[in-house]
């Protein structure tokens, strides 16, 4: 049979196996049946004569004689996407949607105050924001643009540094009438706090409590940043929180933010090869602009996020 006479269709489905390592990851990313995919991968092995996976208890990786195919579709599918946007931007009122993934406090607490401003920098940008525990594969297409507290330094990526911002400590102030006001840093060794759960933490830089106390006395864990703050609002204990998270929440109050107070980087990641989109240019735009105009917010110099 003519190798030519291969179908786009066939060959994504072959490229979007080969990027997750998983027929099912695949299927759902296309919106399809697993079947569906397993028939065309299997017409695509019978058309090119060639086996395209090896199958394992790992999951499936491309065999060695398949790589030269897969390169070749990684450039068609890079050449869509510039082609998909032209039309987008020749067309003017095209819906471009631009998936961002990055940690629950800063999704929830922060960016999604901060879209309405999107609109200057492309107003037919629909933002599709995903809250995560852990580091996205943005060469799997798990999302557009990843933000993180640390820099990825993955091949493929381009990556930058966009802002930073602080987090203090802070409490009820039922909490500090039965425990007391802590004064110093030493004092914290006779209190209680809230924070993440240890074994569930998929990303270092969010282990921030470990860099106030060791071995703190914990009376509640949570994975959600949110349930952190709640508990310490009802008195569980003391928390560390962002201040996108614990500013301007009632119930709470900052204690020792002359003495403690710890800082992460945000670090904002696209795939080098889409970082040229017109969709993914405002994208960034729009996270560089909040960033650096809310500086002293984010760094807890001031307490209410300033209008845009």
């Amino acid at each position: 049979m003519n190798p030519n006479s291969a179908k786009w269709d066939d060959l994504k489905m072959f490229l979007e196996v080969a990027r997750h390592g998983s027929v099912h990851a695949a299927a759902k990313r296309l919106r399809v049946d697993h079947s569906t995919v397993c028939r065309r991968i299997g017409r695509l092995e019978s058309l090119l004569a060639v086996k395209l996976f090896d199958r394992s208890r790992k999951g499936i990786a491309v065999r060695r004689e398949a790589q030269g195919l897969l390169k070749h579709i990684e450039q068609m599918d890079r050449h869509a996407g510039h082609l998909e946007d032209a039309f987008a931007r020749n067309k003017g009122t095209t819906t471009q949607v631009v998936r961002i993934a990055t940690m629950e406090g800063i999704a929830s607490g922060y960016l999604a105050r901060r879209l309405p401003a999107l609109g200057q920098f492309g107003p037919n940008i629909k933002i599709e924001l995903v809250s995560i525990p852990q580091a996205v594969d943005l060469n799997r297409k798990e999302a557009d643009i990843f933000l993180s507290f640390f820099n990825p330094d993955a091949r493929g990526l381009k990556s930058a540094l966009f802002g930073t911002f602080s987090l203090f400590l802070y409490c009820s102030k039922d909490y500090l009438r039965r425990y007391g006001t802590p004064r110093t840093r030493e004092d914290l060794d006779r209190h209680v706090f809230v924070g993440y759960i240890d074994d569930l933490l998929a990303i270092n830089a969010v282990r921030w409590l470990d860099e106030v106390i060791t071995a703190p006395v914990m009376s509640f864990h949570s994975n959600s940043i949110f349930a952190q703050c709640n508990a310490a609002v009802s008195g569980l204990g003391i928390v560390l929180l962002p201040t996108f998270v614990g500013e301007g929440v009632l119930g709470l109050q900052r204690i020792l933010s002359d003495k403690i107070s710890v800082q992460r980087d945000v670090w904002v990641s696209v795939r080098t090869e889409q970082s040229h989109l017109s969709r993914i240019k405002a994208a960034t735009q729009f996270l560089k602009h909040i960033f650096a105009h809310d500086v002293d917010f984010l760094l807890g110099k001031t307490s209410k996020l300033p209008v845009l």
